[in-house]
This record gives structure tokens, sequence and C-alpha cells, in this order.
């Protein structure tokens, strides 16, 4: 397993892709960092591919299609 400094590196990374993917849109961090954490439990197979707290399962990497637009 690994150590949750560690886990919140790869999380950073993938909230960073995200941002990057998505043209760096202002004030969406928080939407990054949410979804990066689902993708990071789903490829840890964390408590069934769920972050802490959430009932629901992403089954495609967020990565693979676009955050709608919430402005």
């Amino acid at each position: 397993m690994p150590s949750k400094d560690s886990a919140q590196r790869e999380i950073r990374k993938i909230a960073y892709a995200l941002w990057m993917e998505q043209g760096q849109p202002d004030g969406r961090d928080r939407e990054h960092w949410e979804a990066a954490k689902v993708i990071w439990a789903f490829r840890n197979h964390e408590a069934g591919g769920k972050p802490d707290g959430d009932t629901t399962l992403e089954t495609r990497s967020h990565a693979a299609r676009p955050l709608p637009d919430r402005r």
C-alpha cells in the first residue's frame, strides 16, 4: 500500500493532468482534486475503487473523458 505522502503526490499529478487536459481553467481545482482521488483509488483498488466517504464507483478513468463545465 502506498504511503500517504506518495498517494498525495500521485493524486496531485493526476489533478494537474486533468487541469492541463481541460485547458487550465480557473476555479476548478477542487473538482480536479476530487476526480483525481477517484482515479487514484480506482488505480490502486482501495475500498473497491471508492475514495473515503464516496458511495459511487467510477468504472472509467476521468482522464478518458472531460469533466462537465460547471460555470
